[in-house]
């Protein structure tokens, strides 16, 4: 009971530290449309021609109209996270080092699936949902199943309709998931689970009903302004958002991640390999570890180094390429360590699981960092099950121990410190910002200056420069429609 306390305690501390930093996320970008008539307009008109992403939209209405709401729906999902992670794997040092992750998230795609209320939405919420059917089916892997009631499949069933109508990828991987769950479980376990068809069902409706907006075929037939689908040819596509994008969000900027994962995969190789004969399995993943090694130098070289932007094409295709060779040896060390550990299909699940979700990325355009929260997540579920691979089954762990859990502890703390400073001065400036164009409103002027918002390497779309942005922007906070903006770094004079 004690232990029960301690265990809730944590997570009602970490809930309430995420929702005061979810509380200093201003409102940018695509929310300020949310937030104002432009939204209710969508909901009249059931999201017809915008996309199919009912639940998703839904949730960012409710969002954008209450900073409160933001801020407890943030903290819940992204509580959430860790707390399924902990679930997963039944390991109290799980929670630490899924916090630190998460501070240690890439930063384009924290400002855009995190910070942003609008991406928010739909990548972190879909993530949520999708983990919690992972921890209801996870148990497949053991020797011998638990049993599943029989009314599990209208929660199961529900999950997964509202989960296939968040955001498209996910909607795809849901689909996959559920079968290839129902595959495994027939295959090894000769049975079928109610709960499990009932999930299936409910991603393959979920799916059809949101592929049946109009959008998407308005997008198919390249007739959206803003998105295509494989305009050029689908290889084309596939192979210019692969080295553009995928790439670079991928793998390639999640420096730390692959930092962790390659120095737990040379330590689970020298405790399997050090007192045994050397033969060509192990070859093959000294093999794998240095291709693993070199791209994580590689990878934080390029974070710290040279600009995205400044990359030359040369220089993007070498990337990519190694991109291509990291995964392949990833999967292939995951192979041989899994078959000798017997836990193949744990970390297959979770190799195939990244693929899966940045697939269907290969045919669309423009796809933007928030995709990526999705493979992150997946790429600390890999970690963590690496981790628990090194830590044996001993109840008394040697290496996570409670200086290890401080540790974390310690790191996700000062992380929390970081990002509060910047995002209270985000959050005192944007006030002010809106304060002083009342101000000037009221005093009758027609023009005025928005100055740009400190740290906006952190944020989407933070300033109002142009259209459809001014206008949104105006909407949002209920300012004049023939109100001027101009967007300035610094103020041309008090007012």
């Amino acid at each position: 009971m004690k232990e029960n306390n301690k265990i809730w305690l944590r997570y009602i501390i970490c809930f309430g530290l995420i929702a005061i930093l979810c509380y200093l996320f201003p409102y940018t970008g695509d929310d300020w449309a949310w937030g104002s008539k432009i939204g209710i307009d969508r909901l009249n008109n059931w999201f017809e021609n915008y996309n199919g992403r009912y639940v998703g939209n839904l949730i960012v209405l409710a969002m954008t109209r209450s900073n409160l709401l933001k801020a407890v729906i943030m903290s819940f999902c992204l509580t959430g996270i860790v707390a399924l992670c902990e679930y997963i794997f039944k390991r109290k040092w799980v929670f630490y080092v899924s916090c630190v992750a998460l501070v240690l998230i890439p930063k384009l795609i924290f400002r855009q699936a995190v910070v942003w209320t609008a991406g928010y939405a739909n990548y972190v919420t879909s993530m949520f949902f999708t983990l919690l059917f992972i921890a209801y089916v996870y148990p497949i892997f053991q020797e011998t199943m638990p049993r599943r009631k029989v009314w599990h499949c209208l929660p199961l069933f529900v999950l997964a309709v509202i989960n296939a109508l968040i955001v498209e990828h996910l909607t795809i991987y849901n689909v996959v998931l559920a079968c290839g769950v129902l595959v495994y479980t027939i295959c090894v376990h000769r049975k079928v689970v109610a709960s499990h068809v009932a999930y299936l069902i409910g991603s393959v409706a979920g799916a059809a009903y949101m592929f049946s907006n109009s959008a998407y075929h308005t997008i198919a037939n390249n007739q959206d302004q803003y998105r295509q689908m494989a305009e050029g040819g689908v290889i084309s596509r596939a192979f210019d958002n692969y080295v553009n994008e995928i790439a670079k969000h991928l793998c390639l900027n999640n420096c730390w991640m692959n930092l962790a994962i390659v120095i737990v995969c040379a330590m689970i190789y020298k405790k399997i390999y050090s007192d045994v004969n050397k033969n060509r399995s192990a070859l093959l993943a000294k093999i794998c570890l240095i291709v693993m090694a070199g791209f994580t130098t590689w990878s934080l070289l390029s974070s710290f180094g040279i600009s995205t932007f400044a990359k030359q094409n040369r220089l993007l295709y070498f990337e990519a390429a190694f991109v291509a060779a990291y995964m392949i040896a990833l999967i292939i060390y995951c192979i041989i360590i899994g078959s000798q550990k017997k836990c193949l299909w744990k970390v297959l699940f979770w190799n195939a699981g990244i693929v899966c979700v940045a697939a269907p990325l290969l045919v669309v355009n423009p796809i933007g960092e928030r995709c990526f929260f999705a493979t992150y997540i997946l790429f600390l579920m890999l970690l963590l099950e690496l981790l628990i691979l090194l830590d044996g089954e001993e109840k008394e762990s040697r290496i996570f121990t409670k200086t290890f859990c401080k540790t974390c502890a310690v790191v996700s703390i000062f992380g929390l410190g970081f990002y509060l400073n910047i995002f209270s001065s985000i959050y005192q400036v944007d006030k002010e910002r809106l304060a002083r164009i009342e101000r000037q409103v009221e005093a009758g002027k027609t023009s005025v200056e928005i100055r740009h918002l400190p740290y906006e390497s952190y944020l989407w779309t933070a300033t109002p420069e142009w259209e459809p942005w001014i206008e949104r922007y105006k909407l949002f906070y209920g300012l004049p429609e023939d109100l001027e903006i101009k967007a300035v770094w610094e103020y041309s004079k008090k007012k």
